[in-house]
């Protein structure tokens, strides 16, 4: 029985992938208190691909770096003193916790993680909803509950037409609270409209900050969310009110941003918002667990499935991921 894993055993900087290999690695022993997990599916999020592109990034430890944010499996062994879990039970593994940090991450077989860090998948929710049950609809939940949005606010938010964009969408519809979503492909405004979409912004004719005053009558969006950064920070806190809050998640655009100073005087906040800081309460992990997973019995959160590869054949999932219009989330499986 061997331990298949992706390995990034280089840093090549205009080329990360060809430091990427696949190996073999030994099955991890289950050591007191650890639960062994045999990862069945895997979703490639963008975080993960980070994890492994940017030189400086913390996790990037060429020679013994597995990317991998999360994922299901089947309990395949536990160490001594563990008794929440059995082997057999289909868990998710809360990978950021610990693993992420050592390079043990899912894109491999097997997975070893403290016992208190899994949790056992109910029947009612399917693989490919346990493989994403934690970075994308924890992350809606929480940067949507932190913002704190009256009912019948505007929320607005950048690359709408991503899975997490879409999940917002519909949980900002549950909860009351209007969406200001923005794309950088017209195309994609009949889609999200369907979603529940109120209104739809695209870059590629129209000025964000102009729009939002428009459809706002110039009260502007209450928050933001922004998966950006780069120059389109600077026409997402124009377009939040005084005071508002914008919190960014992502660089898609790259580890720089802009921002009008006239937006800070007039007090826009502006924040870094990251799961794994969220995860390290107790307490907010538990409301995590219980919300998100009513709603997605609810169907409130769903998971967009696109296609799925072998674990062997990463390299063309990820160049799948990174396609425009792929349709889905791209899962790796084993």
């Amino acid at each position: 029985m061997s331990n298949r894993a992706v390995l990034l055993q280089k840093f090549v900087p205009n080329n990360p992938e060809a430091g990427l290999a696949l190996v073999t690695k030994p099955v991890p022993k289950a050591e007191p208190g650890q639960v062994v997990v045999r990862i069945i599916l895997r979703p490639l999020n963008p975080t993960d691909l980070l994890s492994y592109r940017f030189e400086g990034y913390a996790h990037a430890k060429p020679g013994s770096f597995t990317p991998g944010s999360e994922g299901v499996g089947i309990v395949h062994d536990v160490g001594e003193g563990v008794t929440a879990v059995v082997k057999g039970q289909r868990v998710v593994p809360f990978m950021e916790f610990e693993n992420i940090g050592k390079g043990e991450g899912t894109w491999q077989d097997y997975v070893s993680v403290r016992a208190d860090l899994v949790w056992v998948v109910p029947d009612s929710i399917s693989d490919v909803a346990a493989a994403q049950f934690v970075v994308n609809p924890w992350t809606v939940h929480g940067m949507l509950s932190d913002l704190k949005i009256p009912k019948g606010e505007y929320v607005l938010q950048t690359a709408a037409g991503s899975t997490l964009g879409r999940q917002l969408i519909k949980l900002a519809k549950h909860w009351g609270i209007k969406t200001i979503n923005v794309v950088r492909r017209k195309e994609q405004k009949a889609e999200l409209k369907a979603l529940g979409a109120d209104e739809v912004i695209s870059t590629s004719d129209e000025d964000v900050a102009t729009r939002v005053k428009e459809i706002t009558g110039g009260k502007l969006a209450y928050g933001a969310l922004d998966a950006v950064a780069g120059q389109l920070t600077k026409q997402v806190c124009a377009s939040v009110r005084d005071g508002g809050q914008v919190f960014i998640y992502g660089v898609l655009a790259g580890w720089e941003l802009t921002v009008g100073v006239g937006d800070l005087f007039r007090g826009v906040q502006l924040t870094a918002w990251y799961l794994i800081k969220e995860l390290s309460i107790l307490e907010r992990r538990r409301v995590f667990i219980s919300d998100v997973s009513k709603l997605i019995e609810d169907k409130i959160i769903e998971p967009l499935v696109g296609e799925t590869y072998d674990l062997a054949d990463f390299q063309l999932a990820i160049k799948k991921s990174e396609e425009v219009g792929r349709g889905g989330k791209v899962f790796l499986k084993s």
